[in-house]
């Protein structure tokens, strides 16, 4: 065979290369291989016009093509051979080609936006990472990544109830998925559908027992239902997989304090706090703490240091207040209530709060004005039933404010504060009406 022949049967294999890979891929894609992938290179040109060339000669003399048989062990695969007749000699071939080039030629445009998308994520641009993710599902609606990518960047906006239905697309397509049965759990958590969020954190723990995340959050999950010791389990199972997990730490300092251990609390705040000074959550919670067992002017230090990283955090502020209220500066603690509501105008405990240091300044009718708006928008919740009624009581309107202590004893029947209050109010009623039938006639 001349040497003419064989790079005559080398180039008529790469025609059936081609072509083949043209047919498999489609037009646009073949062209944005060559035109995308190498915009500057003349090979590419070349190739295409030698192609071209021989595509016609190979029509014209497809005999030449019969019984190629040559290897091409330059694929990083298996080798493949073409053999047969014509054109469809070189499918298997062309196949192998088609791998090669998608993998190496083509760019992934899904994956290289999936990869942007994270990125930017990680960067806290939830916004414009949408737009990445959004952009390789519009090339492949299927892509996991960009579904549970977009739930996170949702997470992060605010957008919960949004970001579940882009986690349930994620799990329709894979099931086991951990991380979006992880995060759906987390957004059911935040929703308030608490024994929902377990069921999903227990589906990603049986996929995988060490997930610290799952574990850590199917505690909180457990502690906002008042499980505080169960809670602490799932902590320290997280904690023993990662002791350095601040979220554990603070979570396990959290329902530490719900069984009212607050000393012991605070050291699981110190040990986040060791490793993440800024940590908004264990400033505020080691202020809470202290809070609880009085340590007012210190729980406001550290209210203090979570608002000099975080000056909207609407609880800092609030809690702030109540700590100044402890402390006796009632017009202040206002002023912190007043903060927080500018913020969150709906923030029940700041309005109970300014309605309590109202109370106690004698701004009665005033006062009534906060509870009845806590009480707007949570009807049961008992501590504002039962300041209502002490702020009816100082307006002397005893028998009132008995079916407010009422109505709160209907919630709690053993709140010690409204049974104390609705006592006293018993007694200022009694007083009032002997006083009142031992007045001497009026002529």
């Amino acid at each position: 065979m001349t040497a003419w022949e064989t790079t005559h049967k080398i180039l008529l294999t790469m025609t059936l290369n081609i072509y083949n890979c043209a047919i498999k891929i489609n037009r646009q894609i073949f062209l944005r291989m060559f035109t995308k992938s190498y915009p500057n290179s003349i090979v590419p040109t070349l190739v295409v016009v030698i192609a071209t060339i021989l595509t016609v000669l190979l029509v014209l003399n497809s005999t030449t093509t019969n019984n190629i048989n040559i290897t091409t062990s330059f694929l990083p695969k298996q080798a493949f051979a073409i053999s047969g007749e014509g054109v469809k000699g070189g499918i298997e071939l062309a196949h192998g080609l088609y791998d090669l080039f998608k993998e190496y030629l083509i760019p992934d445009e899904a994956k290289t936006a999936d990869t942007k998308g994270i990125d930017l994520v990680t960067s806290g641009q939830y916004n414009q990472s949408i737009s990445y993710f959004d952009k390789a599902l519009s090339i492949d609606s299927n892509d996991v990544v960009a579904l549970t990518g977009k739930g996170n960047a949702l997470d992060n906006l605010g957008n919960y109830t949004q970001a579940i239905t882009y986690y349930d697309k994620a799990l329709a397509i894979e099931p086991n998925n951990a991380l979006a049965l992880t995060n759906k759990g987390a957004d059911l958590n935040i929703l308030g559908n608490f024994t929902q969020a377990i069921t999903y954190y227990d589906k990603a723990l049986a996929i995988d027992p060490k997930n610290v995340n799952a574990l850590n959050n199917k505690g909180l999950a457990l502690d906002t239902l008042g499980n505080h010791t169960q809670a602490i389990t799932y902590f320290d199972k997280a904690l023993a997989i990662d002791p350095n997990h601040v979220n554990a730490l603070n979570n396990k300092g959290f329902a530490l304090g719900g069984l009212g251990n607050y000393t012991q609390a605070i050291t699981y705040y110190d040990k986040a706090l060791a490793i993440d000074p800024n940590s908004v959550t264990a400033l505020y919670n080691k202020g809470l703490a202290l809070d609880s067992l009085g340590s007012y002017t210190q729980a406001i230090t550290y209210y203090d240091k979570a608002l000099a990283i975080d000056p909207k955090n609407v609880n800092a502020l609030n809690n702030k207040g109540n700590a100044l209220g402890g402390l006796g500066s009632y017009t202040q603690a206002i002023t912190y209530y007043d903060k927080a509501l500018a913020i969150d105008p709906n923030h029940v405990n700041a309005l109970i709060g300014k309605g309590a240091d109202l109370n106690i300044l004698g701004n009665f009718t005033q006062a009534i004005t906060y509870f009845d708006k806590a009480l707007a928008i949570d009807p049961k919740n008992a501590l504002a039933l039962t300041n209502k009624g002490n702020a009816l009581g100082g307006l002397g309107s005893y028998t009132q404010a008995i079916t407010y202590y009422d109505k709160a004893l209907a919630i709690d029947p053993n709140d010690a504060l409204a049974l104390y209050d609705k006592k006293q109010a018993l007694a200022d009623l009694n007083n009032q009406t002997t006083m009142t039938s031992s007045l001497p006639p009026q002529y």
